[in-house]
Parts: structure tokens; C-alpha cells; sequence
């Protein structure tokens, strides 16, 4: 609608969808809507598009939200000035009140899965510790003499599915936290060498035995302040991922410090990371390659930048200088320790 700006602000067009939001710019005999701005602060009657508009103020776009006799509406209003001469403004409105709706609706949705989520990963940790229990307690029974080779098989081969299924559902739980934005940190002073070592220990065993070679080198330690759990979770999900799209290559896990940060690269000889994927591949339930569908969420890349991102870190991929492959590279900032800490070290 057109407006002749000034304290009259007599209308001089409107269309027929202005007519239908009237309420918008007209005073509907004292029963003014109550308006809020995008985050549902009130707006008062000088703040509103009308008399900002008489003003002669340019503005917008903005969304506003009106609470009137005839429903709710979600309304993005913008003013400009079209005519200098007869001091005439357009106040424009688009009405977004269903999709406004769908955004709420698909928010409420998108929590309720989440909080879905959460809540079947709690409750399936509990069966999940009873069965790696009863398999721990079976692989005692078990003659050490090798007299019964396919019960010793059979119970490594569940031990390995309670080992995969514990991790899918520690996946899906640190998601949920994640994405609720409770993914809480422990910081420790700790050397990062040796929270990498412990941490490639139990894949460096899986690797031995697909006969895939994994070489660890570093330097020096490096101390700092960081959460050792979660530092090891980063490790393993890139190991697990270089084994799992490596193609049984060696895999080269290096350490060094570069100044105020610690640099650490996983690196395989495999097929590598092609350029459109490399960030793509950091977004939840995304996989490298098609091959692999059944056997992956596509979560762990993902936790794994939401974890170096909350140290304050970075990951990227490059590609080597020679032999193919991919290197995961992760960059951390060496936080310094206390001199209490320290002394405490001493």
C-alpha cells in the first residue's frame, strides 16, 4: 500500500491482499492487534510498521508476529520511500503465517526425534552392558587348550557385534547432545601423545588382524589442557575410518607441535576424498561411498568436528604430496596449563 507520509498518513493505495491485513496499518476501532518483532519483544505503537512508515522511515525487511480476533499471523514487513516530491511511501507485507507454521511444526518434530533418540540410547546401554558382561563371563569358561575352536569363534564374533552396536548408540547419543548443544567438556592437563597411543591401541589390534599396518609418529609429548575421553573418540573415529575406506593401505598417525597448536594427521593410501566431498562428508548421516551404507550412520566424521571444534580446534582433508590417499588433519590449540598445574607435575 501507498502512504502519504506525515502525521495524517491518509492511504492513497492499496491492493486487495493489503486489504486483507489491514489490521497491519490501520487502527480497527481500538482493537489494535498485540505485534512483536522476530524474537517476540512487544512493539509499541510508535514502533510499529504504520508509524515508523508515516515518519517517512525506510526499513525492513523484518518479520512481525500479530495476535488479532481472527487468528495469529506471521507477517515480514518492509518500507521504502517511492515518491520524494509528494512524500508517498510503499509499505510492503508478505504474509508468511503458514509457513511459519511449518517451521514450528518441523522444529517440535525435529525435537521430539532427537529427544527419541536420546532416550533409546540411554535405555538400550543397559541390555547392551548385561550382554558384553555374560559374553566377558562365557569367554572365561571357554578351555584355554583350544578344545573348543568354533564356541572361541562364535563368541568373538558377538563379542565384535555388542562392541559395533555400543558404538552406534554412543553415535546416536553424543548427536542428540550435540545438537542440543549439551556436548560437555573435561578439560585435564594431559600429554596429547599419550591419549593418542592409548586411544590407536585397540585399532591398531583390529588392524593386525585384517592385516592392515598402522605406524604411530611423534616427537615429543605435548601437555596441555584437554578431555582426554573425547580426544580419544576423535582418534578412533578416524582410525576406524581409514581402516574401513583405506582398502587394507597402511595408515600413518603423526603428532607434532607447531607452535601454540598440536598438529595431528591420519593418514591411508587408499582411494582418497574427492574435492566436492571433503565438507560434505562432515555433515550427520553423510558416507563417502555407497559401499559402506549398511555398515554406517555417517555420524562419525561428524562428532569428530563437533568435538575438535569445541576445543577450539580444526579438521580438514588435504591431499598428500605422493601415495594417494587421504590425511585427515586436526589442529588443536596447546591451552597452557596453570603454574599450579604445573608444579603439581613437577
Amino acid at each position: 500500500m501507498l502512504f502519504e507520509i506525515g502525521r495524517a498518513g491518509r492511504v492513497v493505495f492499496a491492493n486487495p491482499s493489503a486489504r486483507e491485513v489491514a489490521f497491519a496499518y490501520e487502527d480497527l476501532d481500538g482493537h489494535t492487534p498485540h505485534v512483536t518483532d522476530a524474537d517476540g519483544k512487544p512493539l509499541s505503537p510508535d514502533e510499529r510498521p504504520r508509524s515508523r512508515a508515516l515518519r517517512g522511515e525506510a526499513f525492513g525487511p523484518s518479520m512481525t508476529h500479530w495476535k488479532t480476533r481472527d487468528g495469529d499471523f506471521a507477517l515480514v514487513v518492509r518500507c521504502d520511500a517511492v515518491d520524494h516530491d509528494q512524500r508517498l511511501a510503499a509499505l510492503t507485507f508478505v504474509d508468511v503465517t503458514a509457513f511459519q507454521r511449518w517451521t514450528d511444526d518441523t522444529r517440535a518434530a525435529l525435537a521430539a526425534r532427537d529427544e527419541f533418540l536420546s532416550i533409546a540410547a540411554h535405555e538400550l546401554r543397559s541390555p547392551l552392558n548385561a550382554l558384553m558382561l555374560t559374553i566377558h563371563r562365557l569367554k572365561l569358561r571357554i578351555p584355554p587348550d583350544g578344545s573348543l575352536p568354533e564356541l572361541d569363534r562364535l563368541v568373538d564374533m558377538s563379542q565384535r557385534q555388542i562392541d559395533r552396536l555400543t558404538s552406534l548408540v554412543q553415535n546416536l547419543l553424543d548427536v542428540t547432545r550435540i545438537r542440543a548443544r549439551r556436548l560437555e567438556l573435561e578439560f585435564e592437563p594431559k600429554d596429547l601423545l599419550q591419549i593418542v597411543r592409548d586411544a590407536a591401541e585397540e585399532a591398531i589390534e583390529h588392524a593386525r588382524s585384517s592385516g592392515t599396518p598402522v605406524r604411530i609418529v611423534a616427537s615429543e609429548p605435548i601437555f596441555g589442557l584437554w578431555d582426554g575421553a573425547r580426544i580419544e573418540q576423535v582418534v578412533q573415529n578416524l582410525l576406524t575410518n581409514a581402516l574401513k575406506y583405506g582398502g587394507g593401505s597402511p595408515i600413518e598417525v603423526s603428532l607434532v607441535r607447531e607452535g601454540p597448536t598440536a598438529k595431528l594427521t591420519v593418514r591411508d593410501h587408499g582411494p582418497g576424498v574427492a574435492a566436492e566431498d571433503r565438507e560434505r562428508i562432515f555433515e550427520p548421516f553423510q558416507r563417502i561411498a555407497s559401499t559402506y551404507k549398511s555398515q554406517s550412520l555417517g555420524l562419525g566424521l561428524y562428532i569428530v568436528r563437533e568435538i575438535v571444534q569445541a576445543h577450539g580446534g580444526t579438521i580438514v582433508i588435504e591431499s598428500p604430496d605422493s601415495g594417494g590417499g587421504a590425511a585427515f588433519v586436526v589442529r588443536l590449540p596447546v591451552e597452557q596449563q596453570t603454574s599450579e598445574t604445573s608444579a603439581e607435575e613437577s
